[in-house]
């Protein structure tokens, strides 16, 4: 009798989803895979030629991780977004709406059942568009993020995270219509700080909320599932 390889993979993710959360450590967590949807707010400073927009972000993502190796993995993140810079002297920038995209890479130095070291080098691309009138807006904009991330785990279903990030932001506001020009923007400041609390669901589920503090200020909250 032959058996499809998707009858295989239905039958190891049945076994795994029965394996005891006891005998499943930290290591072996590692060699998962790993899915995430988020919603998160953020307010930013972008600088321009001649002035500085505050900027406040909506944004909801699907982020993927695969694991290369126990100490490696690399993903991917895509989703949508709302930009309102209400400041800004253009009624077709002041509210825009788009999509990103980006590479994730995840190191991972340190894992044990109560503790852990990440090191991420993250690279996103977005872009939103607006209109008003006669008038249209579009921001594009890339950002690298290089992070790290210190995970405590005190008790079972419980665990804390700090994190410290460093990021370079460079991007532009076209405008077309009435009128038309190209200006360059970038971040305000480079240094943000993020600390979060997590609830275990089971052994390979979790659910997070985290608070951004820096050159952005919000909150994030996260759904995470590992197979």
């Amino acid at each position: 009798m032959k058996i499809s390889v998707n009858k295989i993979k239905v039958v190891i993710l049945c076994l795994l989803s029965l394996t005891p959360t006891s005998i499943i450590n930290a290591a072996q967590l590692n060699n998962f895979l790993e899915f995430s949807f988020s919603a998160q707010n953020q307010t930013a400073n972008l600088e321009f030629s001649s002035t500085t927009y505050k900027t406040k972000t909506n944004q909801l993502g699907l982020n993927w991780y695969e694991p290369f190796t126990q100490y490696f993995h690399g993903g991917l993140e895509l989703g949508i977004l709302d930009v309102t810079q209400i400041d800004n002297t253009l009624a077709s920038a002041q509210f825009t709406s788009g999509e990103y995209a980006g590479l994730l890479l995840r190191f991972i130095p340190l894992e044990t059942e109560t503790l852990s070291l990440t090191l991420n080098v993250n690279y996103r691309y977005s872009a939103t568009t607006g209109k008003a009138s006669n008038q249209e807006t579009q921001f594009a904009w890339h950002e690298t993020l290089f992070s790290t991330e210190l995970h405590y785990q005190p008790i079972k279903l419980i665990g804390l995270m700090l994190g410290a990030e460093y990021q370079t932001l460079d991007g532009e506001q076209r405008d077309s219509g009435t009128v038309t020009k190209i200006t360059e923007f970038t971040e305000s400041e480079r240094l943000n700080y993020r600390f979060g609390v997590n609830f275990t669901s089971n052994r390979t589920g979790v659910v997070g909320i985290e608070w951004l503090s820096g050159f952005k200020s919000g909150t994030r909250l996260y759904f995470l599932r590992k197979f």
